[in-house]
């Protein structure tokens, strides 16, 4: 769907973390060409996504040639994989497109390499972004200055099987819920349940949705500000390993044979095969299995409840349309983003496709169309932006993760694991994960 933050993100964007990387050799090997659509009477249109995506984008983008038939569009797309190692390439030859998709974690490699054009001067003449709050602009904003539009919300959640939760005599948790409300529901499930069911999957390893929102509560972000250290202290993760350790003695969370086996395979979450009914994997939405004809539910990931605990959850941008800086076609592509972003027919067309959408009149327009799961999750994403809008003591968003980032979360996972399994002790394993982390970052 698009609008979820899940393991398999974390991981495709590493990929992308590092053909953005390789930019500046590329452009250093090549000589920087004429600029985009300089050989092209055409607007070029690149974007990456499922044959669903590439379908909606296209009748939308009919729908725009009907109102500025002066404006030609060659479009290219693709999944993501050799996406940005494609755009590189075209970027170092001169031929670059004029108008593409960005990847949020990759904005501000490119937007500092100046590949990017900033889009402040067409804010409020040519491109209208009525609707669109500041926390979410912030997405596409570097060093002061934006660089792409955000196509949606995308935010971090727990999906909950509510049909299963309603069998048991419970009842959804209240989104205001906190790590304690969570540990006593996950103990009452596998009490209701006989031993039979568990709570939650164990997020003692899980980056987003999970520990980087704990760490943001007590003020600590994951990767410090020039991403060449870790952000938080060596205590918050020993606090979060002993929290989730206690989840394990009480059979709150399910044993670390199913944690395993689930690592970067939907089909083994545990709560697709049946054995927990609350999981940080988002991406479980449509997995199959025991939810099959389950009603699903969607709650923000748990707030602290110590004393100045602060606001943790944020919110990104989806994706992003960016017109790259040598184009001699920004104009039009401004026309393009402010299509996608106000014109009703292209919100219909996109539904939830780029994300939900990023204001209150997109999110009004596709409701009445939208299945009742996909219903919930809009209002659960709705409610999370409104309350970090809120917020007065919310961290900045998480800067773009470094080079290494994808060893350092799969270094979070595999050390949960080893406690969970008995293999080291907290305190050993704190020790080697953060010398390891260390090494990793400053290769």
């Amino acid at each position: 769907m698009g609008h979820r933050i899940s393991r398999r993100t974390l991981f495709r964007t590493a990929g992308g973390l590092a053909a953005a990387g390789a930019l500046g050799s590329a452009l250093t090997a090549c000589s920087g060409g004429t600029g985009a659509g300089s050989t092209n009477s055409k607007l070029t249109m690149i974007w990456w996504g499922s044959d669903e995506r590439h379908a909606a984008y296209k009748k939308a983008l009919a729908t725009f040639r009907k109102d500025h038939p002066e404006v030609e569009i060659q479009q290219t797309y693709q999944g993501y994989d050799g996406y940005f190692d494609k755009f590189n390439t075209n970027v170092a030859g001169g031929s670059a497109p004029d108008l593409m998709q960005m990847d949020t974690a990759l904005v501000a490699q490119y937007a500092r390499k100046s590949v990017l054009a900033p889009l402040d001067s067409y804010v409020g003449k040519g491109l209208d972004l009525t609707g669109f709050s500041k926390t979410l602009l912030a997405n596409g904003t570097v060093d002061g200055k934006l660089y792409g539009v955000p196509s949606g919300i995308g935010v971090n959640q727990l999906t909950v099987n509510r049909s299963g939760l309603e069998d048991l005599g419970l009842k959804l948790p209240d989104r205001e819920w906190t790590w304690t409300d969570l540990k006593k529901i996950a103990q009452d499930v596998y009490k209701k349940s006989g031993g039979k069911i568990h709570g939650v999957d164990d997020g003692g390893g899980s980056t987003l949705q999970c520990f980087e929102i704990f760490a943001r509560e007590k003020g600590q972000s994951f990767f410090s500000e020039d991403g060449k250290k870790l952000g938080f202290t060596s205590d918050t993760l020993q606090e979060w390993w002993e929290y989730w350790a206690e989840m394990r003695k009480t059979n709150a969370s399910g044993p670390p044979a199913v944690t395993s086996a689930a690592h970067n395979d939907l089909t083994k979450n545990a709560v697709v095969i049946g054995k927990a009914l609350f999981t940080f994997d988002s991406g479980v939405y449509g997995a199959g299995g025991s939810i099959t004809d389950a009603q699903l539910d969607f709650l923000p990931t748990p707030q602290g409840d110590w004393s100045g605990a602060r606001e943790g959850n944020f919110v990104n941008g989806g994706v992003l349309l960016s017109a790259t800086k040598k184009s001699k076609r920004v104009a039009d592509s401004v026309k393009i983003m402010s299509f996608f972003a106000q014109n009703e027919t292209a919100i219909r067309d996109m539904q939830l496709l780029r994300g939900i959408p990023p204001t209150e009149k997109a999110r009004t327009l596709i409701a009445s169309g939208l299945s009742e799961t996909d219903k919930l999750n809009m209002a659960n994403a709705d409610y999370i932006s409104q309350r970090v809008a809120k917020a007065t003591d919310a961290l900045p968003n998480p800067v773009p993760p470094p080079q290494g980032a994808d060893q350092i979360w799969d270094l979070l996972f595999q050390s949960n694991l080893a406690v969970a399994f008995g293999k080291k002790s907290i305190k050993a394993q704190l020790g080697e994960f953060f010398d390891q982390a260390a090494g990793i970052l400053s290769a």
